[in-house]
């Protein structure tokens, strides 16, 4: 049996990476090392994006890098296990580190990040909407439950075999900036701008149906949601052959956004 808490503490000083894999006992770890923290001008243009448009949802969340964010991380954790949300195992943790274990060997079963196993399905559309759906169910679930999650894109969102979710990356805590309701409006803006891109153009008014679905019984979420889209609507007249890979993937996000605010009118008729 290994001593986690040995080996974390002995194996720190010499990791140079932030984040390393090990194997012990032929079980795959990861061990996250406290690192600087990001520097505060990065979030100076959300901030300021935040500002002119007054929504609350996109205020920066900044990562305080160092003890701070190991700290954070284990309690985030902690609470969403409370909830009953799948997250890493932790195996042991320090100020200066935090040692998890590797989701595939935790769930024992391939896992893969959400974004490219939506990719992945490009040519099985159906399955692909049906992966999509109970990706939204699974986040819904957590709402619900008056939890949130912390940097809700796609690649933080790993899905096993049966289609089971594990939430990873804890860092940061936006409710220490935002009101529980904007964290759920953050939440869903991350998730729809890291899959939105994974879709056809044609494809994003059935994938924004399936949030609108699920956003029935949250009106002012929903609305708050549609309220960022109207604001980035703007990015839609330029030409998308024009723009590269990032322009098309703000695009497609502020296209499904608008889908999602006519799925509303579309349902009164």
């Amino acid at each position: 049996m290994t001593d986690f808490q040995t080996f974390l503490e002995s194996t720190l000083p010499t990791q140079q990476s932030s984040i390393q894999s090990y194997e012990l006992d032929s079980h795959k770890v990861w061990l996250k090392k406290a690192s600087e923290r990001h520097g505060l001008w990065l979030y100076t243009p959300l901030k300021w994006l935040a500002k002119i448009f007054n929504l609350g949802s996109i205020t920066p969340v900044p990562n305080q890098g160092g003890a701070t964010a190991i700290e954070c991380e284990f309690s985030r954790i902690q609470q969403l296990n409370a909830l009953g949300v799948s997250t890493p195992n932790v195996l042991a943790v320090s100020k200066k580190g935090i040692l998890l274990e590797d989701v595939g060997a935790q769930r024992h079963s391939q896992v893969d990040q959400l974004d490219q196993k939506i990719a992945s399905l490009k040519d099985h559309p159906e399955v692909q909407f049906e992966l999509f759906n109970q990706a939204i169910q699974s986040i819904r679930n957590i709402h619900q439950q008056e939890g949130y999650l912390s940097e809700a894109f796609a690649r933080n969102i790993l899905v096993d075999e049966q289609n089971q979710f594990t939430f990873i990356d804890f860092e940061t805590d936006p409710k220490d900036v935002l009101s529980l309701h904007d964290c759920f409006v953050r939440d869903w803006l991350l998730f729809i701008f890291s899959t939105a891109y994974h879709f056809e153009f044609e494809q994003l008014e059935q994938a924004s149906k399936l949030l609108y679905q699920a956003l029935v019984d949250e009106p002012q979420v929903y609305k708050d949601i549609c309220k960022v889209g109207k604001r980035l609507n703007w990015v839609l007249h330029f030409n998308v052959s024009k723009v590269g890979n990032d322009g098309k993937r703000i695009q497609k996000c502020v296209l499904f956004l608008r889908y999602l605010k006519d799925q509303a009118l579309n349902s009164s008729h």
